[in-house]
């Protein structure tokens, strides 16, 4: 039995929270496997990071294949112009 998860928009700090509760209420069932689709996620920081981490690990404990599917390409830095 596997499950899909569909997340979108920007993932921060301020939503992570929501995404984290989504893995772990589908997680609590057990699939065989586990597909988190970001292909809807405009950006993605390291509190979302963490939250596929920490939902990586549940899933080892259990047996659960965690499957990352649609992973958009993000910039490593955005310069910001501070004015003088």
């Amino acid at each position: 039995m596997g499950a899909v998860v569909s997340i979108s928009g920007r993932i921060t700090t301020d939503t992570s929270d929501r995404m984290r509760s989504s893995l772990a209420d589908t997680l609590r069932s057990k699939p065989d496997t586990l597909t988190v689709d970001l292909s809807q996620v405009d950006h993605m920081d390291t509190s979302g990071l963490a939250t596929l981490i920490e939902a990586m690990r549940i899933a080892r404990k259990q047996d659960t294949q965690l499957v990352l599917r649609g992973v958009q390409e993000q910039p490593r830095y955005s310069p910001r112009s501070h004015g003088a």
